[in-house]
């Protein structure tokens, strides 16, 4: 366990990574609650005017011009003093980030990835161990961002919803107490999760994301998008298919004994979704009638949510020998309609630092960041459970 304390980290600024619809919401929203904000971005040009100005105009469910300490694409200017770093960036990012960071963290430094998506912490602290980061530092993961919002200009976000609750964990989850403390400091409502497993296994955004998508495919590239994702793109027929993934990944939430919480109630739990069915819940939701719908394929719905989401969770699946052919299923169609092997270029088992572990021993790991138990011949559990694009 760490010697982090609350008052360690008081006064320091907090540095939010990434500069999309979710960071400068986040960066924003901290800034109009009185904190000192460090916001970066890899590229600049996409930041410059918020660089330039060192401001975020911020609209919608909290509003007022939010001052910036500091707008930039050094990473070290960046993270450097930061008592808190969140990162709020695609999940596939996070092993980029952590191989940039390695050398600039110090001990005493919290990190939170806002989300982790599915193994995200996990994946972090291996690359951190791989670039050879000493740092004492606390490890956190997020199971989904705390706002719904978007980019209306170059200097301006909205934030259209905030979440009643997120859940987080650190990893290992012995420093859970710790990480608790700290993020009461923020103005952002947290819940305890009880390991990274929980969080990462949650991943809502791959249950709701991939799939729709990927069956409006014609639509995308015909139309250039121009329709609501979620009221339109999920229909009848496609909330019954999600529902189907769904009943996968909570299977296999329960074989690393964890309490999943399904799709549904996790809707109704987050915005107070109304209905029996995945349809009716969605279409319940005020918060997603005005979420558009992605203008090509190229985006994170799949992009994201496929390899850091659905891929982790099948490899979750196998080494508890619970099979999830319909997740498979979406996986190998996005392999086929891209022409890229997620399979491989997703979350493994060794990305996570969990290759070769039982599942008792990925649990033993999460909880106490031992890799004590450890089995042999992973190929066996390739042979038998066997889940790659077949291109005979």
């Amino acid at each position: 366990m760490t010697n982090i304390t609350c008052e360690s980290i008081d006064g320091m600024p907090v540095a939010v990574l990434g500069g999309g619809h979710a960071g400068r919401a986040l960066a924003g929203y901290l800034a109009l609650y009185g904190f000192e904000v460090n916001l970066f971005n890899r590229t600049l040009s996409n930041i410059t005017k918020i660089a330039k100005q060192r401001s975020i105009q911020v609209i919608g469910m909290i509003e007022g011009l939010a001052h910036l300490r500091v707008a930039t694409n050094d990473i070290s200017k960046a993270i450097n003093g930061a008592g808190i770093i969140i990162i709020s960036v695609p999940a596939q990012a996070h092993k980029y980030f952590a191989r940039q960071m390695a050398p600039h963290l110090h001990s005493g430094q919290i990190v939170l990835l806002m989300p982790g998506r599915t193994g995200g912490a996990m994946e972090f602290a291996q690359t951190l161990d791989v670039y050879s980061c000493d740092a004492d530092i606390i490890l956190g993961e997020a199971q989904t961002f705390s706002f719904v919002s978007r980019i209306v200009d170059d200097t301006t976000v909205q934030i259209s919803q905030i979440k009643k609750s997120v859940r987080v964990s650190a990893l290992p989850a012995s420093d859970n107490q710790v990480l608790m403390e700290i993020l009461e400091f923020l103005p952002l409502r947290f819940e305890l999760a009880e390991d990274v497993l929980e969080t990462g296994i949650d991943n809502i955004g791959a249950m709701l994301h991939p799939t729709p998508t990927i069956l409006c495919a014609g639509l995308l590239e015909s139309r250039h998008g121009g329709y609501n994702h979620y009221h339109e793109g999920i229909s009848p027929s496609v909330s019954r298919l999600i529902e189907k993934i769904d009943s996968e990944r909570v299977k296999v939430a329960s074989a690393y004994s964890v309490e999943p919480m399904t799709l549904l109630q996790w809707l109704q739990y987050s915005y107070g979704a109304r209905g029996k069915t995945l349809y009716e819940c969605i279409r319940s939701i005020d918060a997603y009638n005005n979420i558009g719908s992605p203008s090509s394929l190229m985006h994170r719905y799949v992009l994201e949510d496929v390899p850091t989401g659905l891929v982790p969770i099948a490899h979750l699946g196998r080494l508890a020998g619970v099979r999830t052919p319909v997740i498979d299923s979406v996986i190998n169609l996005a392999c086929h309609l891209y022409d890229i092997d997620f399979w491989t270029t997703g979350r493994t088992l060794t990305d996570m630092g969990i290759s070769g572990l039982t599942v008792e021993g990925v649990i033993e790991y999460v909880r106490t960041g031992d890799r004590a138990e450890e089995i042999g011949g992973m190929e066996e559990l390739w042979d038998v459970h066997s889940m790659e694009v077949n291109e005979e």
